[in-house]
């Protein structure tokens, strides 16, 4: 079950003021990584590296919450129980968001977000009546539960330094208590400027020698986590070892039905009213904290999803993709989207796919035909196969090269089964890249920093064979990025520059003139700098799009061949909006407008590249972050996906591919009743297509451009932009060179 989306408009430029579509965004975000838990409303809440997630144990249902569903930030860092089924989630950038019990942001506190600190993120929460006490890299800030203002902050609770992350705060016989890695400072909450330094005292009674993890008052004491085992105080002042405690670190507290849950180095245990202590959880999972859900039943959030400890402990894993690491995004036939990891961090997932409802994780350790988990190259190649290129893993033999993958088939490919080769220094190591199909279903792969210096392989499914090709004009070379245009031309770029990682080399092209092993009649070109107006060897993204334009990213900008002629009289032309831009990704929609991935944001631009049509950043969508390193376009459905280091970012355009030619028009919803909930859908649509309204005695009201493709959107309205009386309408779809037409009618009914 998932949270409510994020809608926002679109606005496309028609003939009449036609209603613009709707976006739809949703993040997707791996929620494995815990770093807290709270039972309120019946229901486990948990803070992670993704955002938030509802889990209720008796059914197992999880609800996901990410910006789109209304949080700050996606990064929770910390959360904390109120009264009424609420959460308080504490979050990466200093935001702190209350919940209700239905997962709904009811109020968010900005002012540690907007402050001028360097570092502010929610270290822990902790409330007291009316208090919320957030720790923070800086100190300590109070908030108002009630108005949900800043009260006050304490930074200077520590004499020789002027800021000091607070780890945890908790009152206590009249006094506030604040733990940092010095120790344990107080001071009585009836002071009245705790700014001062000279009005904290500081306890050194503790032994302490790595400081102070966790605080809670509890059962008439104050219990003190430190590096060294449990303290506790019963008048405030003298502190001692707790008899009976855990031996280790303790690292947080949590107060149960009638008990105090510990968690410390050795385990989780239960301290019951009597001071006694039993285990509960010592099976070699850290804990990152616990949570009393009932009498018989702990969970605890790790680094794998959440523990459900009881008469015995297991894995609760959310659903969603498994790690946040997502480097590289290709859409199959299908509408499956599928996602490499990375390149160099082993985050013990090789790529996942999802299909518009569920993700599907592979790796190493569940899937016995893959041979690393460092693929970051994911390509479709035709139908549903994609290939996916790996990083490879030194020193071991064979891990890595590509990855053909067709349904449920997975085949590796590699240095001993192949043309593809290592690296210099170590033959085994192979690199795979990018990948492409030429019209005969040849498919095309670099093969980065060959120490053979063929930066490209093709193999012919027709003959189940492997063909490679040599590149004469520059050293072993980082040749990633590939593209194939209409005339069988390839075009690899240099991502990744020489085998020293110093420098770039450029742009690659090779032309086998349709015949693979005859290299008697093959072309090569090399383009770099020194070809105006190119500013930059370093290619980071190609692209050939649905008019056999050859789009070219790089570090400095973007760039566009609008006839990549194979004689060789190439013509390359900058995009003046995304100069300077560092490009990271491209991709073409079904209106073969470019999505263009940097990082500042994405930009859309027009067909030929000369018109910006829309940006989107932190500021104006739930992007989690600016720099976005992969898109891809669902062109059938009408869906972008984004890269993001957060995870996955869908947004649905409702531009979708156009038909071949018109189908039955289907309009909806009709009858459409007056004011609209949502713009009128008019569905089966050709390429090009136009739209008119008419009366039924024939009077035009309304003319305007398809502006989803394969979709129109209508709001109701004359040309004028006034809502159209109730009455039935024809509805006249035809393509701008008048060839094809379809014509539907549709009821209109104010309310």
């Amino acid at each position: 079950m998932r949270g409510k989306l994020l809608f926002l408009s679109l606005c496309i430029a028609a003939a009449s003021p036609a209603a613009s579509q709707t976006l739809v965004w949703k993040n997707y975000s791996s929620m494995y990584q815990v770093a807290g838990v709270a039972v309120a409303g019946g229901k486990v809440w948990a803070a992670t590296t993704g955002g938030v997630f509802s889990y209720v144990p008796g059914t197992g249902e999880f609800t996901e919450y990410t910006t789109t569903e209304g949080l700050s930030n996606i990064q929770a860092t910390a959360i904390v129980a109120e009264s009424g089924g609420r959460v308080l989630v504490g979050e990466a950038d200093g935001s702190i968001d209350e919940l209700d019990s239905a997962g709904n942001v009811d109020r968010t506190q900005g002012d540690i977000a907007k402050s001028s600190s360097i570092t502010k993120q929610i270290v822990s929460l902790s409330v007291a009546g009316d208090t919320v006490f957030a720790c923070t890299p800086f100190g300590v800030v109070l908030i108002s539960r009630s108005t949900f203002g800043v009260l006050d902050t304490y930074s200077h609770f520590y004499a020789p330094k002027a800021s000091v992350q607070a780890n945890a705060a908790a009152v206590f016989d009249g006094n506030i208590y604040v733990a940092s890695q010095f120790g344990l400072s107080y001071a009585a909450r009836s002071s009245v400027n705790l700014a001062a330094p000279d009005l904290w005292s500081f306890s050194d009674t503790l032994g302490l020698g790595g400081g102070v993890n966790a605080l809670i008052a509890f059962g008439g004491a104050l219990y003190v986590g430190t590096a060294q085992g449990l303290f506790h105080t019963t008048d405030g002042s003298r502190f001692q070892p707790t008899p009976g405690a855990p031996s280790g670190a303790v690292y947080g507290f949590s107060a149960g039905f009638g008990y105090l849950l510990v968690n410390s180095a050795s385990g989780l245990y239960k301290m019951n009213s009597g001071g006694s202590y039993s285990s509960l959880y010592s099976g070699g999972v850290t804990l990152n904290g616990a949570s009393q859900y009932l009498d018989t039943v702990v969970v605890g959030a790790t680094s794998r999803g959440l523990l459900k400890i009881g008469s015995s402990a297991n894995e609760v894993l959310p659903p969603g993709p498994a790690t946040n690491v997502v480097s590289d995004l290709a859409v199959d036939s299908a509408g499956d989207l599928w996602c490499s990891t990375g390149r160099s961090t082993d985050v013990g997932t090789a790529f996942m796919k999802f299909d518009g409802e569920t993700w599907k994780n592979f790796s190493m350790s569940s899937d016995s035909r893959i041979n690393t988990d460092n693929y970051y190259k994911m390509s479709a190649v035709g139908g549903n196969e994609l290939v996916a290129g790996a990083w490879g893993g030194p020193g071991t033999a064979n891990r890595g090269g590509v990855a053909f993958i067709d349904g449920d088939s997975i085949k590796v490919f590699s240095s001993g089964n192949s043309t593809l080769v290592g690296v210099p220094g170590d033959y085994t190591y192979v690199l795979g890249g990018g990948a492409a199909a030429d019209a005969s279903g040849n498919i095309w792969i670099t093969n980065p920093l060959s120490y053979t210096n063929n930066p490209i392989v093709a193999y012919s499914p027709s003959e189940n064979k492997w063909y490679s090709f040599h590149n004469s004009y520059s050293p072993v070379s980082g040749f990633v990025p590939l593209a194939v245009d209409a005339y069988g031309g390839v075009w690899a770029g240099d991502q990744y520059g020489q085998a020293s990682a110093t420098s770039y080399v450029g742009l690659f092209y090779y032309n086998a003139n349709g015949t693979l092993g005859n290299i008697s009649d093959d072309k090569s070109y090399l383009f770099n700098q020194g070809d105006s107006p190119l500013q930059s060897n370093h290619i980071s993204a190609l692209l050939v799009d649905n008019e056999d334009q050859v789009w070219i990213g790089t570090d400095l900008g973007m760039y566009v061949m609008y006839d990549p002629d194979p004689s060789g009289n190439f013509s390359i032309q900058s995009i003046y909006s995304l100069l300077d831009q560092n490009i990271n990704d491209i991709d073409y929609d079904a209106l073969d407008q470019k999505w263009v991935a940097t990082n500042t944001g994405v930009y859309v631009i027009s067909r030929d590249g000369n018109t910006p049509v829309a940006s989107y950043n932190m500021t104006n969508s739930p992007l989690p972050t600016n720099e976005v390193l992969a898109v891809a376009c669902d062109r059938e459905q009408g869906i972008v996906y984004f890269a993001t280091q957060y995870g996955v970012t869908e947004l649905k355009t409702g531009i979708k591919q156009p038909l071949q030619s018109f189908s039955k028009l289907k309009v909806f919803p009709d009858p459409a009743r007056i004011p609209l909930s949502q713009p009128i859908h008019i569905e089966g649509l050709a390429a090009n297509s136009e739209i008119k309204i008419f009366t039924v005695d024939g009077r035009l009201v309304d003319h305007f451009l398809a502006q989803g493709g394969r979709v129109a959107y209508w709001n109701g309205t004359d040309m004028s932009g006034s809502l159209l009386p109730s009455g039935v309408y024809i509805v006249v779809a035809y393509t701008s060179d008048g060839s094809q037409s379809a014509v539907t009618k549709i009821a209109l009914i104010h309310r």
